[in-house]
């Protein structure tokens, strides 16, 4: 928008030095051509939103979290620091979905995002990895970062659940870089079995 309104007050001079244009007379064509301009980068912000995000929760995607984790990696190495990665996953939410339908899900899910936001650090950055599963990654953290957002998130939950009269928890699991993990993928898949066992050794009513 700044590069199209430049252009356009260059044109009017020009018009203006070259040709006896008048300044005073209405600009129709630069007019038009900022508004196309305006129209053009609103469509383009729109598009780049929801190519990052996810519609339903307003966290970013899986895909955002793949282009995002090589260079935060390669930024942890050079200043030599940590980056812990957790993955979170919505107890019983198939469970959830078939009792009090699909719609009731989505708010339980738009809830639980709402206040996993709240229970995180301004550095550390969210995404929806897929379907009722989180990720938290958090550059400079360390056990005692993630323990405590944890802890933290549990406490909000056990207000949600008597919110909206069901249980609501969460599994979680952790990996941090570069002391249980060298690369990307074997991080995540880390802490995504961390999560699952678990999963697996509690029971929930």
């Amino acid at each position: 928008m700044i590069m199209a309104l430049t252009s356009v007050i260059a044109v009017r001079l020009y018009a203006y030095i070259v040709f006896d244009y008048p300044l005073t007379n209405p600009p129709v064509f630069c007019i038009i051509l900022l508004f196309i301009t305006y129209l053009a980068g609103k469509q383009y912000d729109k598009v780049k939103f929801y190519s990052e995000k996810d519609s339903l929760t307003g966290f970013y995607n899986r895909r955002f979290v793949d282009q995002l984790l090589p260079s935060l990696l390669a930024q942890m190495d050079r200043r030599n620091e940590r980056l812990t990665i957790a993955v979170l996953d919505c107890d019983n939410f198939k469970s959830i979905n078939d009792e009090y339908g699909h719609k009731k899900g989505d708010l339980v899910l738009r809830q639980f995002s709402a206040l996993l936001l709240t229970s995180i650090r301004k550095s550390d950055i969210v995404a929806r990895w897929g379907g009722d599963e989180f990720l938290i990654i958090m550059p400079y953290a360390d056990e005692e970062d993630i323990k405590v957002i944890i802890n933290r998130f549990n406490n909000e939950l056990k207000e949600l659940s008597k919110k909206l009269k069901m249980s609501i928890s969460v599994s979680s699991g952790y990996a941090i870089y570069p002391s249980d993990a060298k690369t990307i993928d074997d991080l995540i898949n880390l802490a995504d079995r961390k999560m699952y066992s678990v999963k697996n050794t509690v029971k929930y009513c």
